[in-house]
């Protein structure tokens, strides 16, 4: 009999295609970065289904419970898939609280996220981490002491997000929107910027109402969705001022992804954007449109703010590279692995 060390095999599980792209970006780096650094085999598999109800949780359970993996990595979404995992060998990753948040006046729904989404996945994966020290208090705020369990990794920005400088155009600036949801802001800003000369660029769903809202204000705008992501670098690249001004994050990529670019942001004064960027964008209140229409103005009429602040920016993404998230996960896997036993191959 011999008995070979053989490399670990690492199983990321993704929500359903169509759900959304930054998880799938930011895991999908962290994967690669993985295969490329340590010893070990990965894969990953997405849920068969979309979780609008119980029954597609049902179908998802089961597909889950088919896998095979020394370890198991959640990556966020479908914290519910620690079910059906092996409690010692399942890493579960929570992005933030919304859920909760939003349902909070719904009694049937938020039960049923509470419990199926938060409490008894926190409670049954081996370690749970969060992108943020934000989330992790909302964890403890919302489960009591099981949320003291979770281990705050920050995501690493997409690391083809390169320096592009380019020139500010001042007379008529184009400021680029990622994201339509409702904790976006997106109906604020567009009543701050009445009046402005700028091309507004929008990344994400519009109703009729925000289109109706847009043309009332006479916003000067184009609108894309389902780009691909040299796509959206492109449009990065090509804006002159990113606009980041949700009620509600849990992370904020935006920021590191504009920073990284070398593109002067616009943000919400609110955790964790502040303690992720301090001093590498213009905070205003979110809710005060005055504040906002303030803040643009300012980042369009003066040079020396918008470098300084993307001199910071540059400094600031320095702290959140791929390769430093993907160590603090390599080390959790190490942790969960040593309680595995040893694969065995019969020579």
């Amino acid at each position: 009999m011999k008995i070979t060390n053989c490399p670990m095999q690492i199983t990321y599980l993704f929500r359903s295609p169509g759900t959304g792209y930054s998880i799938e970006t930011v895991f999908g780096h962290i994967r690669q970065s993985m295969s490329l650094l340590h010893d070990v085999q990965t894969q990953d598999v997405q849920m068969p289904n979309i979780s609008h109800n119980l029954r597609q949780v049902w179908q998802n359970l089961r597909f889950v419970r088919r896998l095979h993996a020394d370890i198991f990595h959640i990556t966020g979404d479908v914290h519910y898939a620690a079910l059906a995992l092996p409690a010692s060998r399942t890493v579960l990753t929570i992005h933030d609280c919304g859920p909760l948040k939003k349902f909070r006046h719904r009694p049937f729904r938020y039960v049923a996220f509470w419990l199926l989404w938060y409490y008894l996945p926190v409670r049954r994966a081996r370690y749970v981490t969060v992108v943020s020290e934000k989330t992790r208090q909302e964890l403890i705020r919302y489960l009591g002491r099981i949320g003291e369990k979770a281990i705050v990794v920050p995501n690493g920005y997409d690391p083809s997000m390169v320096y592009t400088p380019a020139r500010f155009k001042a007379e008529r600036p184009v400021l680029l929107q990622v994201g339509t949801a409702s904790n976006k802001n997106l109906l604020r800003l567009i009543n701050a910027l009445y009046g402005i000369p700028c091309t507004l660029v929008i990344v994400g769903t519009l109703t009729d109402d925000i289109i109706a809202y847009l043309q009332t204000h006479q916003i000067d705008y184009r609108h894309y969705v389902n780009l691909s992501r040299e796509a959206l670098i492109d449009c990065y690249i090509n804006c002159d001022m990113v606009t980041f001004l949700s009620t509600y994050e849990g992370f904020g990529m935006p920021i590191l992804e504009a920073n990284a670019i070398g593109r002067v942001v616009l943000a919400s004064a609110l955790e964790p954007l502040l303690s992720i960027a301090p001093g590498a964008a213009h905070f205003v209140d979110p809710t005060d449109t005055i504040a906002i229409r303030q803040g643009v103005l300012r980042l369009m009429d003066d040079e020396y703010y918008r470098n300084r602040l993307i001199e910071a920016g540059l400094d600031t993404v320095r702290r959140y590279s791929i390769d430093k998230a993907t160590e603090h996960y390599a080390a959790i896997y190490q942790k969960a692995f040593r309680n595995t036993p040893l694969a065995e191959v019969v020579a």
